[in-house]
């Protein structure tokens, strides 16, 4: 039977104890990992009625004069997509006490509420359940309890109960027991008699425990971590989190080494919005190793406001030049002949920029007198391309000005820009000529001059050019319901570059020296694009560039590389300097640039680049790689790199599960030139029927720094996983 209209009092009565009901049901997204905080906070709001209410029972009637409303057999109210359903529920409007009696039954969206009787006060916001279960599909998790009381606004009390995220049938592999217990919500459920089972059978107790119930971060010690290397010879550090507020945070560590003694760390992070954050990072100590007082001072940061302002920066201060040999494991670092630390803003409007920028740059190769240069500021204009009237022409330029500074040396303040004009014409459908005209000009004034001999210099190079484009394009019938396209995309460039006088301006970085140049680049790219009904996809991918000078080759005056070379000269101008080598200044013929990806078959994805010297017939640098992937946890990779005498090594990793209880994986770097494995790491990970757990054993192991650590993690699905 269905009652509408003459119901009304009753259907109104009915809603508002069924919305409370509701509110308590609602999982949290809560911002911690607190193993009650699911299955609470929702009692602390209100539930709007913004469905229709409707109401179904087999007998419907209301009290007027004593204010009671009451519903029973077969009762079912629905919000929407909610239901509660129950045999009976008995509501009074004036004590404010609502009653669900008889196979209480609540569902929305996958969230479940099983119970045999529920008594709850609107007024009060007080209540019980009594003999039953709650299940939040969000993180699988399944309470139990003879009796779930709310006693006040945030506290709440559980009789004898069960908790598990393992929703195995009749009986989960693991779940925890737990006797009385009292909850605090933003604090603590304090239980007693908790016992840890597995397939029912018990494997811990504690007579008490403290579990978090926080709707938000939570402090408090981390797991130690452990180590050992012929550094600091064995180790352990002790965290400790602190969840200082809803955008901030911080990790308080003490290193203990046995070789160098206790060194305590500090990490605090913070998030603005989404596109702004940072950390910043210390350490200071005394290392009996060396006897003396060592910090490290690092972080990075961003922070935008708007699509138009935005600024970075990232600072790595070091006690002295040892320091990443002794204490730091990042490699970069550790063989690195200087730490540079930035800062960057800028301004972006519609059609131009404007930037400013600090580089320090801390010298590690320990040097009495520190000539290294530092950009203390730089100030970057950049006007974008844009077309001058109806000419079609395309004009823009750049205008940088830095002060260089040295702590023993010369010091100047330099302006540099670039403006240009282009201008692009369609010679026949899908070809493309576009002529373009730059002039680069420096000048440069001395604020301090050691040697007596500095005075003002500058120059004004013109240099232009051209790029003759052609985009060729077919289509091939596939499969059914499917295409093949080939992509062709050759290059032609052409640019010069007069030889201009420059060798009074001292040398600073690239733009010091603007080598003269007649140079042409070729360039290919080639695409094979699959299109289906679910979108389009890479098949391959090829390209290749080389460039040759038309005339001879004048030798460079800088250290630095081109600014005006193409990127096939470069590169193998920054391989040279990277091995100490001289660049190859007197070749007219630049090196072949090639790049490839191809995926020969659903899983398969091979890829590689090289830059080829074909005077010598070896490749100055190369790495060519393949992957099988055939979901998260089964995939295989290998890669091979080579780059002159500076480095040869092969780079393997492998995630499978060989077996359903049984996963594995591993990564090796093996170093040919030296001979050795460098780096190895393997991870065995064992999972039960159910999968809703996992025990792994992690062993790593480097040999530059000599250190070998290992890691004992265990997991419980929905609830996280723990290492030591």
């Amino acid at each position: 039977m269905k009652f509408r209209k003459w119901t009304t009092p009753a259907i109104l009565a009915f809603a508002a104890i069924s919305a409370v009901f509701v509110w308590g049901v609602r999982p949290a997204q809560a911002e911690g990992d607190g193993i009650l905080s699911e299955i609470t906070p929702g009692l602390l709001e209100g539930f709007p009625l913004e469905s229709p209410v409707t109401l179904t029972a087999d007998t419907v009637s209301f009290d007027e004069e004593n204010g009671v409303a009451l519903a029973e057999g077969n009762v079912e109210v629905g919000f929407g997509t909610r239901t509660i359903k129950a045999d009976r529920i008995r509501y009074d409007m004036k004590s404010g006490e609502a009653e669900f009696v008889g196979q209480v039954h609540y569902e929305h969206e996958g969230n479940e509420f099983s119970f045999d009787r529920i008594v709850l006060n609107i007024k009060t916001e007080l209540g019980a359940m009594y003999n039953g279960r709650i299940r939040i599909i969000s993180n699988n998790y399944q309470i139990s309890s003879d009796v779930m009381e709310k006693t006040g606004k945030r506290s709440f009390f559980l009789g004898k109960g069960e908790l598990t995220t393992c929703p195995c049938d009749p009986e989960p592999d693991w779940k925890f027991g737990i006797g009385k217990t009292n909850v605090t919500l933003d604090g603590y459920a304090f239980a007693r008699n908790v016992t840890f089972r597995i397939r029912d059978v018990p494997v811990l107790w504690l007579p008490w425990a403290a579990f978090p119930v926080k709707l938000k971060r939570q402090s408090g010690l981390l797991l130690p971590t452990f180590s050992q290397s012929t550094s600091r010879g064995f180790s352990i550090q002790l965290p400790y989190y602190w969840a200082i507020n809803r955008w901030s945070d911080a990790t308080f560590t003490l290193d203990a080494m046995t070789k160098r003694g206790f060194r305590p760390e500090a990490e605090y992070r913070f998030v603005l919005n989404n596109a702004s954050e940072g950390v910043v990072r210390g350490t200071e100590f005394h290392d009996k190793e060396t006897d003396d007082t060592r910090y490290r001072y690092y972080g990075e940061n961003q922070f935008r406001y708007s699509e138009h302002f935005f600024t970075n920066a990232m600072w790595d201060i070091p006690s002295d030049d040892l320091y990443y040999v002794d204490l730091v494991e990042e490699e970069i670092l550790r063989t690195a002949r200087h730490v540079p630390s930035r800062g960057f803003g800028a301004w972006k409007g519609s059609g131009d920029s404007q930037a400013l920028s600090v580089v320090w740059v801390e010298d590690l190769q320990g040097t009495p007198d520190d000539n290294t240069v530092q950009r203390l500021p730089e100030y970057t204009g950049t006007l974008l391309p844009r077309t001058l009237g109806k000419t079609g022409v395309n004009a823009g330029g750049e205008l940088q000005a830095t002060y260089f500074y040295r702590q023993a040396g010369d010091r100047e303040v330099r302006g540099r820009g670039d403006a240009g004009l282009s201008r692009s014409f369609t010679l026949f459908p899908s070809v493309v000529f576009t002529p373009y005209l730059s002039l680069d000009f420096l000048g440069d004034v001395p604020t301090s001059d050691a040697t007596g001999t500095r005075s003002s210099s500058g120059r004004i190079v013109p240099y232009g050019g051209g790029d003759l484009e052609m985009l060729l394009r077919r289509g091939f019938p596939g499969t059914v319901n499917e295409r093949l396209v080939h992509i062709i995309n050759p290059i032609v460039s052409f640019r010069y570059v007069p030889n201009v006088y420059q060798r009074n301006i001292p040398v600073y970085d690239m733009w010091d020296r603007v080598r003269p140049q007649q140079q042409v680049l070729l360039s290919l790219q080639q695409r094979l694009l699959r299109f289906n009904e679910k979108g389009p996809s890479e098949v391959a991918f090829l390209e290749l560039s080389w460039a040759f000078e038309t005339d001879d080759r004048n030798p460079s005056e800088s250290p630095y590389i081109d600014p005006l070379s193409p990127f096939v000269r470069t590169l193998r101008d920054q391989v040279d300097i990277a091995i100490g080598g001289q660049k190859r200044d007197e070749s007219r013929s630049s090196d072949i640039f090639g790049l490839f990806r191809v995926v020969p078959a659903p899983h398969w994805r091979l890829s590689g680049e090289g830059l080829f010297d074909p005077s010598e017939g070896s490749f100055t640098t190369a790495w060519v790689g393949g992957e099988w992937r055939a979901d998260e946890a089964n995939r295989v990779a290998l890669a091979y790199r080579s780059t002159r005498t500076l480095a040869e090594d092969v780079h393997a990793a492998a995630k499978f599960r060989p077996f359903r209880l049984m996963g594995l994986e591993t990564s090796a770097n093996y170093s040919i030139e030296n001979g050795e494995v460098t780096e190895g790491q393997v991870a065995f990970t064992l999972y039960p029927r159910s999968e809703c757990w996992s025990v792994g054993f992690v062993v790593n192991r480097k040999t530059r720094p000599d250190e070998t650590s290992f890691r004992l993690t265990f997991g419980l699905g929905g609830i996280g996983k723990v290492g030591l």
